[in-house]
């Protein structure tokens, strides 16, 4: 509560001084455009919500409390990973919102640089999880998490390229005023991703909800990939996803020769494997690292 006190006066006193003597007022008409504008907001975000976090409801009835914990323990590592998407596009939204209304080509070009950084950065963290997840488990959870929730993180981690690349699409569309068509897109996902697990959380256990977690988003993309195609231009996917799959399989096939060593060993080592890789394919080129630099203070070059 204090801290929010303080934030809250601070950011009084700067708006004062850069914009405007802030002021209590109500305007009726105002407030009504606002609600129709942000509704389709406040649905995608309950509808997007419902859709990550229904098979933990549905698993509970189906397969009972010990399981949801073992599933819940791994769903926590993996959500705290969802923070990378999100920083980075609200970071770059603004500049795709402004693409958004004076040139489509410059919003492809800056799409398709967030999206290769997504996935450069999603892919090692899928592999390396699926080979360090029961020390992850047994670090963050206890080895009474074992080997369940290990399990459950080695097939859950595989949505997460799938949902950085959905996350950055997401707000694509948002920039280009189709957040409505996204409304529909996570509506059938839901549906999908209700019935998928109605139907294999009694067969597969939490697996299977693993497992549907991984396809829901597949099933949001297609629309998403639809839209954009649609009102941006083609999307260059074997451009973005190429040299990151290549790097990310030689990472692979080391840490699978080094299997038995210590995970922090095998997180160093993989990750040096890859990042020279990357650098050796030349995966960015130099438009979008000027351009990165420009929109993100961390990759910024420092000044000499």
């Amino acid at each position: 509560i204090v801290v929010s006190t303080v934030t809250t006066i601070a950011f009084y006193f700067m708006v004062r001084s850069l914009l405007f003597r802030p002021r209590l007022d109500f305007d009726m008409a105002f407030a009504r455009q606002m609600v129709v504008i942000s509704f389709p907001f406040l649905l995608n975000n309950l509808l997007s919500s419902l859709f990550f976090k229904i098979d933990v409801f549905l698993l509970k009835p189906i397969q009972g409390d010990t399981v949801v914990g073992w599933y819940s323990a791994a769903y926590k590592f993996v959500d705290g990973l969802l923070i990378i998407p999100s920083t980075l596009t609200l970071a770059l939204f603004p500049v795709l919102s402004s693409y958004g209304t004076t040139s489509r080509e410059s919003l492809l070009k800056a799409y398709v640089a967030a999206a290769r950084v997504l996935t450069v950065v999603s892919l090692p963290i899928a592999v390396g999880t699926a080979y360090i997840a029961p020390a992850v488990i047994g670090l963050f959870a206890g080895p009474g998490f074992l080997p369940q929730s290990a399990i459950a993180l080695q097939v859950l981690i595989w949505f997460l390229p799938f949902s950085y690349f959905n996350g950055v699409t997401q707000y694509v569309l948002i920039a280009i005023d189709k957040q409505r068509f996204i409304t529909i897109s996570f509506a059938v996902t839901l549906v999908f991703n209700v019935a998928a697990n109605i139907v294999l959380i009694p067969r597969f256990s939490y697996v299977g909800a693993a497992m549907v977690t991984i396809a829901s988003e597949i099933v949001l993309l297609i629309p998403f990939y639809y839209c954009v195609r649609k009102y941006i231009g083609r999307l260059p996917v074997s451009s973005i996803a190429l040299r990151p799959v290549v790097s990310v399989a030689l990472m692979g096939m080391v840490l699978w020769w080094i299997r038995d060593w210590n995970p922090l060993l095998l997180v160093a080592v993989g990750g040096a494997i890859y990042v020279g890789v990357l650098l050796a394919l030349r995966t960015f080129s130099q438009e979008e690292m000027q351009m990165l630099r420009s929109t993100l203070p961390l990759v910024r070059r420092r000044p000499a």
